[in-house]
């Protein structure tokens, strides 16, 4: 195996996640730029490679612009979406006291710390879009405890102002973490 089959498998490894065909177009765009680099360098793989740095740090910079694939986005908003069913208290409710909010609350911190890994590591696009299936599982969640309480007097009007300030929570919190990411990184290498 050469230096660039070498450099290249490192960087396809660090691709994992993203778009079968974006990383074959990334993998064809870095194997044409190294043998045109080799060329110039007289045959030199080590310059060559040299030239575009750490593949760690090639492959971070494609997967910031490309992002994750469908499927991986798919699998994220669908995690979001049953997290955020089990954030409503009352579909655990009975006689346990404090039981039902502390079970929700414990959904609710999994949620917000999943989504703010998502916004950073996929993009706030992706976590914007985790954010809202996860408000609609919230949604649904709500829906369903409802109507297993059909009859009592389960939501007051607080509770009901609660619950939408939370629910908002949801979608903000998928959206700031990779937006602020964005904001504050440096300015990277050009590819």
């Amino acid at each position: 195996m050469t230096d660039i089959e070498a450099y290249l498998g490192e960087v396809h490894r660090r691709l994992g996640g993203m778009d079968p065909k974006v990383q074959r177009d990334i993998l064809r765009e870095l194997r044409s730029h190294l043998g045109d680099s080799v060329a110039a360098n007289g045959g030199n793989e080590g310059a060559a490679i040299a030239g575009l740095g750490d593949p760690v740090a090639v492959a971070r910079r494609y997967r910031e612009l490309y992002g994750y694939g469908v499927s991986y986005r798919a699998v994220f908003s669908f995690i979001a979406g049953v997290l955020g069913f089990f954030t409503v208290p009352v579909l655990f409710a009975g006689n346990e006291g404090i039981f039902p909010y502390f079970f929700s609350a414990v959904f609710l911190s999994i949620e917000f710390l999943f989504l703010i890994w998502v916004s950073v590591s996929a993009g706030n696009r992706a976590g914007l879009g985790t954010g809202v299936v996860g408000l609609s599982g919230r949604f649904a969640g709500f829906g369903v405890a409802l109507g297993l309480n059909a009859g009592s007097s389960l939501v007051t009007w607080d509770g009901l102002a609660l619950f939408l300030v939370v629910s908002g929570l949801i979608v903000l919190v998928g959206w700031v973490p990779g937006r602020a990411k964005q904001a504050w990184q440096r300015p990277g290498m050009e590819l």
